[in-house]
């Protein structure tokens, strides 16, 4: 899977970008050809912004995901199973 990651208004870190392609790659054995993956975070409104896109054999899958705290967000736009309330 090829990976292209954009930042806007923001600069993220080598351990979120580390996070981010060992967590989208597990979707990689669904494809039968290479597929590219589009990561972008940034900052709307204070709060933090995660989209990915994945286009594969003329097909976009997309998932997003909007926080106040980048940390407790994974990859795939899901909120950490194990939160602290």
């Amino acid at each position: 899977m090829k990976f292209t990651f954009t930042e806007k208004k923001m600069e993220s870190s080598e351990e979120l970008r580390a996070y981010s392609i060992r967590k989208i790659s597990k979707l990689d054995r669904f494809f039968k050809s290479e597929a590219d993956a589009y990561v972008t975070f940034s900052i709307e409104r204070g709060r933090f912004l995660a989209e990915i896109t994945i286009h594969n054999n003329g097909l976009y899958y997309r998932a997003s995901e909007l926080t106040n705290d980048m940390s407790r967000v994974n990859a795939f736009g899901y909120n950490d199973v194990n939160d602290e309330a």
